[in-house]
């Protein structure tokens, strides 16, 4: 959880002066806008304490000058040992600010939870200097799955984070598939620096490709819109991953899920969790069961994706029976339909569902021949008793 931003209970003699309750007014916006003559250190004590108050001008004062602040104050400042809720205050403000943020990541009194929002953010270099804290990353193993899960470190960075969570018993709650990129990762062995700035590589081109395009639409779509789209984009998937496409645009999604295919069976894991639909449309039909469970439990599979995934025969038993088990998306209609058309749903859960079905698709199922005959014949029973 973040850090709760609260007013600093005691502060050093020199702040107390410019931004204790009893400060003059004049006083306490000259120090907001940066002006008292205060030290770096307590300056940004002085700037945060501010922040914290009941007074709009000098809020709005403190807020901006904790920004735009000349950089020699912060270097001066963010290295020494302040509060927690100073240092995260100020990183979450200056994360863009790449020799600043060093200076953030390398001070010990920076909070884990700062640390842990900050490799959300940050790039190559900064996410590479947060994994090298091996101490803290074991003390705070969501920053494991924050870097894990942002797409701009470095594949070897990610499982080398993973390696060192396995080897110290730590399990990483916030990796949705963490058995299946530890099985991955178990199994790979030991990868000389040749073979890691490979992978690295093939990682960084297959990303390209994982990005949504549609993600910046769905922000400012309503439900009915966000739905549609979705169910739009899951179609485009589906049909681009088994190459239902149109002639002029086959080579491009050729090359797409040939970058995705290079990857280790570690690294499409990590893929299947971060990728776009069409990630998921071309991992899921993955011959190793590990990336295609690590697409199935991706956070980013919609409703959509699911109804289609219900319905494919040709995906992993396991990937059904863990639709049929998501709570999620077996309240869909369309999800229950689709499971029970494809005989790879256990039998007990298609006969949970039929008394939920309307009478054209029962009909249908009774006349199946593709799914187990004890689910049509249940199927005819209760259109029979239905007088239908």
């Amino acid at each position: 959880m973040p850090l709760e931003l609260t007013p600093l209970d005691a502060l050093p003699p020199a702040v107390e002066k410019v931004a204790g309750a009893k400060a003059p007014a004049a006083l306490k916006l000259m120090a907001a806008r940066g002006l008292a003559p205060l030290g770096p250190a307590d300056l940004l004590t002085a700037i945060y304490q501010l922040a914290q108050g009941d007074d709009a001008t000098v809020k709005a004062a403190a807020s901006k000058s904790a920004t735009e602040l000349p950089e020699k104050i912060f270097q001066g400042a963010l290295g020494e040992p302040l509060d927690a809720r100073v240092l995260d205050f100020f990183a979450r403000r200056l994360w863009q600010k790449p020799k600043l943020l060093e200076i953030l990541l390398l001070n010990k009194a920076t909070d884990d939870e700062t640390v842990r929002h900050l490799a959300t953010l940050c790039a190559e270099s900064e996410l590479e200097l947060i994994a090298k804290n091996e101490e803290r990353l074991l003390r705070a193993p969501g920053i494991i799955a924050a870097l894990y899960l942002n797409p701009k470190t470095r594949m070897s960075t990610a499982q080398r984070a993973l390696e060192l969570a396995v080897r110290n018993h730590v399990r990483v709650e916030g990796i949705p598939a963490f058995d299946e990129a530890v099985r991955a990762i178990e199994q790979s062995g030991a990868l000389s620096a040749e073979e890691q700035a490979a992978v690295d590589a093939a990682f960084q081109r297959a990303a390209e490709v994982a990005v949504d395009a549609m993600a910046g639409l769905l922000t400012a779509a309503s439900p009915e819109e966000e739905a549609a789209m979705q169910a739009a984009e899951a179609l485009l998937a589906e049909q681009q991953a088994s190459g239902e496409v149109p002639p002029e645009s086959a080579e491009e999604i050729d090359e797409k899920k040939e970058k995705l295919e290079k990857l280790t069976p570690a690294a499409k894991i990590r893929m299947a969790q971060l990728g776009n639909a069409f990630t998921r449309a071309v991992l899921i039909r993955d011959t190793n069961r590990q990336v295609s469970m690590a697409c199935i439990r991706s956070p980013g599979v919609t409703d959509a994706e699911a109804m289609r995934y219900a319905i494919n025969r040709g995906l992993d038993d396991d990937v059904i029976r863990f639709i049929a088990n998501k709570r999620q998306w077996v309240r869909l209609y369309g999800v229950k339909v689709a499971l029970c058309n494809n005989p790879k749903c256990p039998l007990p859960v298609s006969m949970r569902f039929l008394p939920h079905l309307r009478p054209p698709d029962l009909k249908a199922l009774s006349r199946s021949k593709g799914i187990p005959s004890a689910l049509s014949s249940a199927a005819k029973q209760l259109l029979s008793s239905r007088g239908v």
